[in-house]
């Protein structure tokens, strides 16, 4: 008997380890859905962001480069991925945990925003390193017209990457509502909404952070000589103290900076790189020679018949090249100078073709003489035309003047290739 009651207090004792075990699970797994789980201010905020088309015929994908549920921490690199299933103009917004909200695609690295469909397309940045915890959110718009991005954006985008365009995002939205649901459905889609956490991140008093950009991205990032990636980068557990740091790009002068590292704080390196000055050459082949060169504008050299002629440190883009020769039509093109390389150019000169036109003068008496816009020619014969020649197309004003005879003036116009016939007869003054 003795036996069986052990049984029994062990069988209540299982029992009573296996439903706290039970508890236990139940607690942590509602705990942690709670810690998890939005605020009512954040749901109340994702409410107010978000705009649905009702009957959409196209759709906006976006996803994250990390899993669902993962955090970001202030200056940490963030992609936003996207895509489209029609041919359309895509517009990505940021509301950041204040309220604030920018245009992140399109921007200064990717300024058009046509996308075509099922084309993946990414938008790449850092999380602000001064922004507060809180949930961020993304949203975007695809319209079959570029009704979002006017004059205003385009401004913005050019002079900043992803620029703030409004403090409140429930004025905002309103701007966008008004904008987007008054046009037909069939040529707007949204986007579903991306949330993501950025937490609060505070460093070891003994060790600071710094967050090292460039324009443009790419940029290796060297501290105290030794390489530790490519911007934008975070450099967490930097020792206290001065540090010398280097930005190295292929094509742009390095740029270096001593910077002083304070305990628990993260110090914003920015740079905007600076091009190195590109050159590079034309060579021009001509057939003919001593034809003069001109680029964009400005006498270089003249051209051989034999030989090409190399115009050398021409920096690289965009020129106008122009030969020239009398007697020879102009020759011009636009060309593409790339730096460390020699362009060849061909170029063949046209002789000019004379389309001149010639005057047939008929007249009743010998002698008159003939003025071609005042100056003296020949005289007329009253047996035969006089022929004058090598007369470009346009007007020319024939006087016949003769003594004892009234003066005879009148305006014709001469023809590229043709002869114009002139019938003068003179009347002789009465007295």
């Amino acid at each position: 008997m003795s036996k069986d009651i052990l049984f029994q207090k062990k069988g209540k004792i299982f029992t009573c380890i296996f439903i706290a075990l039970l508890v236990f699970l139940w607690l942590g797994i509602s705990g942690i859905n709670f810690a998890q789980g939005p605020s009512p201010e954040e749901v109340e905020k994702m409410k107010s962001i978000q705009i649905i088309n009702p009957h959409p015929v196209f759709s906006l994908r976006l996803w994250l480069d990390k899993e669902r549920g993962a955090t970001y921490a202030p200056g940490e690199k963030i992609k936003i991925s996207f895509q489209a299933s029609r041919d359309s103009f895509v517009t990505l917004y940021n509301y950041d945990t204040e309220g604030r909200v920018k245009i992140i695609f399109p921007n200064q690295y990717s300024p058009h925003n046509f996308v075509r469909a099922g084309q993946i397309h990414s938008v790449e940045g850092l999380i602000d390193p001064h922004t507060r915890p809180g949930i961020e959110y993304v949203q975007g718009f695809a319209t079959t017209r570029p009704i979002l991005i006017g004059d205003k954006e385009k401004n913005l985008i050019s002079k900043e990457f992803m620029p703030e365009i409004s403090k409140n995002y429930r004025t905002f939205t309103n701007i966008i509502k008004g904008i987007i649901i008054s046009m037909p459905p069939t040529i707007w889609t949204s986007s579903n909404i991306l949330s993501y956490p950025v937490r609060s991140i505070t460093p070891p008093t003994s060790y600071s952070r710094i967050v090292a950009t460039s324009q443009p991205q790419g940029a290796k990032v060297y501290l105290d000589n030794v390489y530790r990636g490519t911007t934008p980068l975070n450099l967490d557990r930097v020792t206290t103290g001065q540090h010398q740091i280097k930005l190295v790009k292929t094509d742009y002068q390095d740029w270096s900076s001593y910077i002083s590292v304070s305990p628990s704080r993260t110090t914003t390196v920015s740079a905007d790189l600076v091009p190195f000055p590109a050159y590079g050459s034309i060579s021009i082949s001509c057939n003919q020679g001593n034809a003069k060169i001109y680029l964009d504008g400005s006498y270089e050299k003249r051209t051989s018949a034999n030989k090409s002629v190399e115009i050398k440190n021409v920096r690289k883009g965009y020129h106008e090249l122009l030969i020239a020769k009398e007697g020879y039509q102009d020759w011009i093109s636009t060309i593409m100078i790339v730096a460390n390389q020699t362009r060849m150019v061909s170029a063949y000169l046209v002789p000019e073709i004379s389309y001149d036109g010639s005057i047939a003068v008929y007249c009743n008496v010998n002698g008159a003489k003939i003025f071609v816009n005042g100056t003296y020619k020949t005289t007329t014969s009253s047996s035969q035309p006089k022929i004058l020649e090598e007369f470009r197309e346009r007007t020319y004003e024939i006087t016949l003047i003769k003594d004892g005879y009234r003066t005879w003036v009148e305006d014709i116009w001469v023809y590229a290739g043709e002869t114009t016939s002139l019938y003068v007869e003179m009347k002789e003054i009465e007295y």
